[in-house]
């Protein structure tokens, strides 16, 4: 593999492409009206699909929530909590989505997809509540809708990260797999930008169904044009026979093979064939993530991925903050401060942790919530500004972690 020697573009950040996705309008019985009362916290999760992907963010919830409790809740009341299974399908996900709009939900944490997030965010938002995703990286929702937010950063910011790593490890070329989904296309996109802008020919790019069963034509096609690297755009649930194929019968390595969030989780297949691959996560000091992850466990014993949980459990806290700062559980109220409180304020005052951050808006102290995700910092199209992310590689027995 030819040696490069090109500029790193860590600090690379494409446009957000904006597009106007639809869903059906609320059925059903009428939502309650968002009042002052009780802040009501729903949240669609996959409970049951994505080969347990979701759980940790499950579990991340339901800390969030009793922490919040514990502390006193929110304006005088302890927070409510509805959970609903998304699944991975978009129709299941819309039909559950009226439950939380029926039972009256200020705040909506998911979904754990883009696509399917594209799917609901009308319906949630119709209703006057407020949605916050803590895994949603496509850029085909910056700017969506005034009350959608995420605490989870967008994927032009990871491909950057793993251009930077592409040529750190001395590739000039590079080819990429990418589901073919509403994430898929917008990562592919900032992925090719941030090849191109760091100097890697990008001699292949392929897509597949997220309804296909068999993915060899992808495989065979990226591998026939040669590239010194190829990058898979795609969820864990669709790459284990990718990944054997690839590394088992291609000869691609962990040194040329790249993962990229989503693809980073429990698989099935020989634990030697993933042994050394790495992608980026965005998350806390793994010395913190270590901590959280212990309360997660402590909720589910068997949970065996945590991407995007500390994320979605900002999602949780910083939503409260807003609506203390608010002085409401109005989904619009605690809109309209989210930013606020989440380093927008001239003059605030950094916290990591609810009570801290609570006592402080008590006080009457506007505050700057830096939460197991660092700085949030919401820009004006509601996403994150800023983040932090740790290099995750295999072992040997099949388990990610950062990587030494």
């Amino acid at each position: 593999m030819a040696a490069v020697r090109r500029g790193l573009i860590t600090t690379l950040v494409t446009g957000g492409l904006v597009v106007a996705l639809t869903a059906c309008s609320s059925s059903g019985d009428a939502p309650e009206e968002k009042t002052g009362g009780p802040l009501k916290v729903g949240a669609i999760l996959p409970h049951t699909a994505y080969a347990g992907a979701g759980e940790a963010l499950v579990s991340a919830v339901d800390v969030a929530v009793e922490e919040i409790n514990a502390a006193g809740g929110v304006n005088g009341g302890k927070v409510e909590l509805k959970q609903v299974d998304s699944t991975d399908n978009n129709d299941t996900a819309v039909q559950a989505v009226d439950s939380l709009v029926t039972w009256g939900s200020n705040v909506v944490i998911g979904a754990y997809g883009s696509g399917m997030s594209g799917a609901i965010v009308s319906k949630i938002t119709e209703s006057g509540a407020l949605q916050v995703s803590g895994s949603n990286t496509s850029s085909s929702l910056t700017g969506i809708n005034p009350l959608y937010f995420r605490t989870a950063p967008t994927d032009a910011l990871e491909a950057a990260k793993l251009a930077d790593l592409v040529v750190q490890d001395g590739h000039a070329t590079a080819a990429i797999i990418a589901q073919n989904d509403a994430w898929g296309q917008a990562f592919q996109k900032s992925m090719v930008e941030s090849f191109t802008a760091a100097g890697v020919e990008v001699v292949a790019q392929q897509q597949f169904n997220t309804t296909d069963t068999d993915y060899s034509a992808q495989v065979d096609a990226v591998v026939a044009a040669k590239p010194e690297s190829i990058v898979l755009l795609s969820y864990a649930s669709y790459s284990g026979s990718m990944i054997e194929s690839l590394v088992g019968t291609h000869g691609f390595t962990d040194k040329n093979l790249y993962l990229s969030n989503s693809t980073l989780g429990k698989y099935t297949i020989k634990p030697s064939l993933l042994k050394g691959l790495r992608g980026f996560l965005a998350g806390p000091d793994p010395a913190v993530e270590a901590e959280f992850d212990k309360k997660l466990l402590a909720k589910n014993p068997n949970l065996k991925s945590f991407a995007y949980a500390g994320s979605t459990y900002d999602a949780v806290i910083v939503s409260a903050l807003a609506a203390i700062a608010a002085k409401s559980a109005d989904g619009k109220a605690v809109a309209a401060k989210m930013a606020e409180v989440s380093g927008g304020a001239e003059g605030s005052t950094k916290c990591k942790a609810f009570k801290e951050c609570a006592d402080l808006l008590a006080a009457g102290t506007k505050v700057d919530y830096d939460g197991l995700s660092g700085g949030l910092k919401f820009a004006s199209n509601n996403d994150v500004t800023e983040t932090a992310y740790n290099l995750y590689a295999y072992d040997d027995k099949g388990s990610y972690a950062v990587a030494p």
